[in-house]
C-alpha cells in the first residue's frame, strides 16, 4: 500500500512540475468494451487541457485483473453550446493504450485509440464532467505476437482543474 502512494505522489509532483497552463487530477469509470474488459476505474492525471493520462484497473466477477495505461491528446474540442455556467463541447483525439491482464496466463496488449466524447466545462473551467468510448486497435504481444481484436471502451468521470 505504501508502494501505490508513493508511486500515486511521485506522479502528480511530476505532473504538477510540468510548464503546462493547466493540471487536472479525476476519476473515470470504465464500461463493458467489447467483451474485453469488465467495469473498473481510473485514476485521471492531465498535464493540459488536450493530453490526458489515465491509470486503469479492471476486476471482474471472474478474478481476472487488467492494469492499463493510456494517453490520449484531444486537440478537437468544438462547443456545442454555451450557458452561463460553462460549455457543453464535443471532443476528439487520439492515443495510446498498454493493457496488463493477470488471469491463467498472463497477456499484454497495446495500440491506438481514438477517442470521441462529450464533456460539460462549469465553474470556469475548474470542474469537467465527461463521457467518451474510444475504439482501439493494436497488437497482442503476450503470450504470443498478433493482432487484437478492436475494442471499444466507454467511460464517465470527473477531473478537477487547477490552473
Amino acid at each position: 500500500m505504501k508502494i501505490k502512494a508513493l508511486v500515486l505522489a511521485s506522479l502528480i509532483c511530476i505532473s504538477a512540475g510540468t510548464k503546462a497552463h493547466a493540471f487536472g487530477l479525476g476519476a473515470q469509470f470504465n464500461f463493458s468494451a467489447g467483451g474485453l474488459f469488465a467495469p473498473g476505474a481510473a485514476l485521471l492525471i492531465s498535464p493540459g487541457d488536450k493530453t490526458h493520462m489515465a491509470i486503469n484497473w479492471y476486476l471482474d466477477l471472474d478474478k481476472v485483473n487488467i492494469i492499463g495505461l493510456t494517453l490520449d491528446v484531444c486537440p478537437l474540442r468544438l462547443p456545442l453550446s454555451t450557458f452561463k455556467a460553462g460549455t457543453f463541447n464535443f471532443t476528439l483525439g487520439v492515443g495510446l493504450f498498454a493493457n496488463l491482464m493477470f488471469a491463467d496466463d498472463r497477456t499484454f496488449n497495446g495500440g491506438l485509440r481514438i477517442p470521441v466524447g462529450l464533456n460539460l466545462l462549469v465553474g470556469k473551467n475548474i470542474l469537467e464532467l465527461f463521457t467518451h468510448v474510444a475504439p482501439s486497435f493494436g497488437l497482442h504481444f503476450l503470450p504470443s505476437l498478433k493482432l487484437s481484436d478492436p475494442f471499444f471502451p466507454i467511460a464517465i468521470g470527473a477531473r478537477l482543474w487547477f490552473r
